[in-house]
């Protein structure tokens, strides 16, 4: 995987609402790539987003990878 790949995979995720913070791309630019080798693009994006979100958050629990102004409404389920 190139790098150029895992901050475009970034940029999709975040096109698809997940909040993907300053953090997670800081770390995608410096982290040995070697580490998400035996994974795909979007798996890698995925560990870099949580990874960065739990570095801004601190100890603070992470809940969700979904930004909490999302747009996004789930099927209700029927009953």
């Amino acid at each position: 995987m190139q790098r150029s790949e895992l901050l475009a995979e970034l940029k999709q995720l975040e096109a698809m609402e997940f909040d993907v913070v300053e953090e997670a791309i800081n770390l995608a630019q410096e982290v040995d790539l070697t580490m998400f080798a035996s994974m795909s693009v979007r798996a890698a994006a995925v560990v870099v987003a949580t990874r960065g979100l739990q570095k801004r958050l601190g100890d603070r629990n992470l809940v969700s990878l979904m930004r909490s102004r999302s747009t996004y409404r789930p099927v209700p389920a029927h009953a």
